[in-house]
């Protein structure tokens, strides 16, 4: 008996739907229930795949090792979508897996995506690094290179991809940018200068980033030895301009003079005359306290200076002056040498107690300045404060009759290479060896001639 009539028909399975992709296809394509693929006729394995949400994308369907593999095409249009599905085709017949590829290159971008920029990282070598070991003025100066300098130029470069021609670009951008004043001076109408290369401030920012960069390297961010700044720098002229000995007497005179006519306070005229009496830095004479003065063995010590721990020896001309000031002007509960003057008043006044502090460096260079004024010294080139640390340093490393690592130890330095930068000689020095070595030159010439006769060149040829 047959089954035919009693047994519904089964059904048969509906056959792929084919056709050439074109614009018209795509737009007429509706969703249905299930998912479906519309197979162009052209291309094995190239379709249109419509989603029951309506989402509709381009598709590329292959078997690699029996294993069945699909590959989404990002497209605008059909012709866009079949000339990529080509270029898939071409590399899974050619032996490769583009679904491998695509997917290897999509956990490249989601591994680049998570590398931090170089901003990330300059922003961290402050935060740890920087505010952890540095002063805080020079972490504060490492700060503001970053944010100034650094960051506009190259924080949105990966950290890994930041090449040495990268920074180099970037130097030679800073060497082109004017000068800018420190501080808020203000230039009056009129009298704007023209503005020099800022090649200090330039040099500067690279060696900050060279160190962010080692910093960067160990902390694993790039590989050992890689670090992009180390680049060629332009040097800054070297510094000429010195105090003379006759500048120095002048300015020590008007110090005097001034403070005896009430136009410096006792503890700037005595901060001026221990700069001159030791060449301390400006910092280390208002930071200076009671207590690490040591008259018993003779030292200045300083238990947290910019390069750290430092101890100076004392000179009787600076152990003159600090002995006349704590007889007659040391002021109890006070442990500045130097103090501020506020400071002073908030302690004598009325019992009140507020904690003292020193005099400001600030405060000190306007005092300096106008002892320069009065002294008819002119400022010039980086007539500064520190400026006496280089006369102080230049008369102690000029002295040829103190060893060199005694001499460092006199000025306050723990490395050869700063002392040399410190080593200066004055116009009057070289002018002297000058006419030495032109005296030296002549007493060997007319000793030559008095061995032997010395016979003309005209003579000769007769």
């Amino acid at each position: 008996m047959s089954t035919e009539n009693s047994q519904p028909q089964a059904q048969k399975k509906a056959a792929p739907d084919k056709r050439r992709i074109t614009r018209t296809v795509f737009d007429d394509a509706q969703p249905e229930q299930n998912e479906y693929v519309i197979w162009d006729t052209r291309l094995p394995g190239f379709g249109l795949r419509v989603r029951p949400s309506g989402a509709k994308s381009f598709t590329y369907v292959y078997r690699q090792n029996g294993k069945l593999k699909r590959v989404t095409i990002k497209a605008l249009t059909p012709d866009d979508a079949y000339d990529r599905a080509k270029e898939l085709a071409g590399k899974h017949y050619g032996g490769g897996d583009p679904a491998a590829e695509k997917q290897e290159a999509r956990q490249e971008a989601e591994k680049k995506n998570k590398v931090p920029s170089v901003g990330d990282v300059l922003d961290s070598f402050v935060e740890n690094h920087a505010k952890v070991h540095l002063k805080p003025k020079s972490w504060s100066e490492y700060a503001r290179v970053v944010e100034k300098l650094l960051k506009p130029h190259i924080g949105d470069i990966k950290i890994d991809a930041l090449e040495t021609k990268d920074v180099s670009v970037m130097y030679q951008t800073l060497l082109k940018q004017p000068r800018k004043p420190r501080g808020k001076k203000k230039v009056k109408e009129g009298k704007a200068k023209e503005s020099k290369p800022a090649v200090t401030q330039a040099s500067g920012a690279i060696r900050v980033l060279s160190s962010a960069m080692s910093w960067a390297e160990e902390a694993g961010l790039r590989p050992a030895g890689s670090n992009p700044a180390r680049i060629r720098l332009k040097t800054s002229r070297r510094r000429q301009r010195l105090f003379s000995d006759s500048e120095v007497a002048r300015m020590l005179d008007a110090t005097d003079a001034m403070e005896k006519e009430g136009k410096l306070i006792p503890p700037v005229a005595l901060g001026i005359r221990l700069l001159f009496a030791t060449g301390c830095r400006a910092g280390e004479i208002c930071g200076l306290r009671w207590d690490d003065v040591d008259f018993e063995h003779g030292l200045l010590r300083w238990p947290d200076s910019k390069t750290g721990y430092l101890e100076k020896p004392m000179t009787d001309e600076a152990r003159a002056l600090l002995e006349a000031t704590a007889r007659t002007g040391r002021i109890v509960g006070v442990p500045w040498v130097v103090p501020s003057p506020i400071s002073v008043a908030k302690v004598t006044e009325g019992g009140r107690r507020e904690q003292p502090k020193h005099l400001r460096v600030e405060t000190l260079e306007a005092g300096f300045e106008r002892a320069m004024k009065k002294a008819e010294v002119v400022a010039g080139e980086n007539a500064t404060l520190h400026l006496i640390r280089h006369w102080f340093s230049t008369k102690t490393y000029t002295d040829k009759s103190i060893p060199l690592p005694v001499q460092m130890a006199i000025v306050g330095h723990s490395s050869v290479a700063t002392a040399m930068r410190y080593a200066h000689v004055s116009r009057e020095e070289v002018a002297a060896a000058a006419r030495e070595a032109a005296g030296r030159r002549k007493e060997a010439v007319e000793a030559a001639a008095k061995k032997g006769q010395v016979v003309s060149i005209d003579e000769a040829s007769k």
